[in-house]
């Protein structure tokens, strides 16, 4: 019987599905989705979610050496 388990060892039964907004479909632990709603956020996928901290890493290094481009504001 072959036993299916994520790197960080968390069981298929403590998963949750979720459907992305970019459309992926992926599973996330269930706790870190009960407390991403808990704080109101949204549950994301790791694609979108490196996307956006990679974006606000580079819009707080723009304000910080005051070279914000334009198009980091829109």
């Amino acid at each position: 019987m072959t036993r299916v388990t994520t790197i960080d060892s968390v069981r298929s039964c403590d998963m949750s599905k979720i459907y992305c907004e970019c459309g992926n479909i992926v599973s996330i632990d269930r706790s870190m989705v009960r407390m991403k709603k808990s704080l109101k956020k949204n549950v994301e996928c790791s694609i979108c979610r490196n996307h956006r901290i990679s974006f606000d890493i580079e819009y707080l290094n723009g304000l910080y050496e005051g070279t914000l481009d334009a198009d980091l504001t829109a």
